[in-house]
């Protein structure tokens, strides 16, 4: 692998090299679950020097991992799926280890990992969904807690859903492991996408019909430069959502279909049901 200027930075921007980018943006998705806490800090100004600090330290992180993958396993071998585990395996196997056993205990406590973030993702969306159900926007039967304030039955709810979903776009891909990755991974990022659109235009409208609302923190206190801002991260978002919808490298021709069909097809769902919710408020019989 040759390491300059052409290899490390994109200079074509087609569907091909976009896509890439699908990955990168969910790397930076659930960033916004910090910001609440910015009123506890005691330089709120800098808040947006630590993410900009995050987004940097991110990036040279992704750049360096993906670098080290291109650099050891063979183009034409590697899989979005199984990538990182694969190359600890040909790493290990390079310095006489057994590579091939210790990448399945490597790709275990990445499970493990991954579990334990799964925790905390599900640990936000939970609460905002027990104050839903509180406030009657779902079946009461959603509102009760345990004795220790754990909205148990919300959790199961979530369980099943997730499940279900992940059971689909196993059982559809056939023997393709990367189209099940990478539906997962692109449909995860555009439902991101599309909660960062309504907050984005919440904060618009907040900015201009409720300026007189305290504010720990101002990204900038001109309506104006705020608003252009807001646009042009706007803008990104709109483009950055469509890129979800181009198959990735490698999908097979007789699955590039239903990629986008079963992307298309989970977000309408994650669309009208919040709006289904709202419609029935207070009407919740059970």
């Amino acid at each position: 692998m040759a390491i300059n200027w052409q290899t490390v930075i994109p200079h074509h921007l087609d569907g091909a090299t976009l896509v890439a980018f699908v990955p990168f943006m969910l790397a930076f998705c659930g960033g916004e679950a910090s910001a609440p806490h910015v009123k506890n800090l005691e330089h709120p100004r800098s808040y947006a020097k630590v993410m900009i600090g995050l987004a940097a330290t991110a990036i040279c992180f992704d750049l360096l991992g993906s670098m080290a993958i291109g650099m050891t396993v063979p183009k034409n071998e590697i899989e979005n799926s199984t990538g990182f585990v694969y190359t600890y395996g040909k790493l290990l196997n390079t310095i006489g280890l057994p590579g091939d056993l210790l990448q399945k205990v490597v790709g275990i406590l990445l499970a493990c990992g991954v579990i334990g973030e799964l925790g905390n993702w599900i640990a936000g969306p939970n609460q905002g969904m027990f104050e839903a159900a509180k406030q009657d926007y779902m079946p009461k039967y959603f509102a009760k807690a345990t004795k220790r304030g754990v909205p148990f039955r919300l959790m199961v709810l979530q369980s099943l859903i997730v499940t279900v979903a992940s059971v689909l776009i196993t059982f559809t891909s056939g023997t393709d492991a990367d189209f099940a990755f990478n539906v997962s991974l692109a449909a995860t990022t555009a439902q991101y996408l599309m909660v960062y659109m309504i907050m984005l235009t919440s904060y618009i409208v907040l900015k201009h019909e409720h300026e007189d609302l305290h504010r720990t923190y101002y990204m900038s206190k001109s309506p104006l430069r705020s608003t252009i801002i807001a646009c042009i991260a706007m803008i990104i978002t709109v483009v950055a959502f469509f890129v979800t919808f181009i198959p990735a490298n490698g999908t097979p021709a007789n699955l590039r279909t239903a990629y986008v069909i079963l992307l298309a097809a989970m977000c309408i769902v994650v669309l009208i049901i919040p709006l289904v919710l709202y419609r029935y408020k207070n009407k919740w019989t059970w």
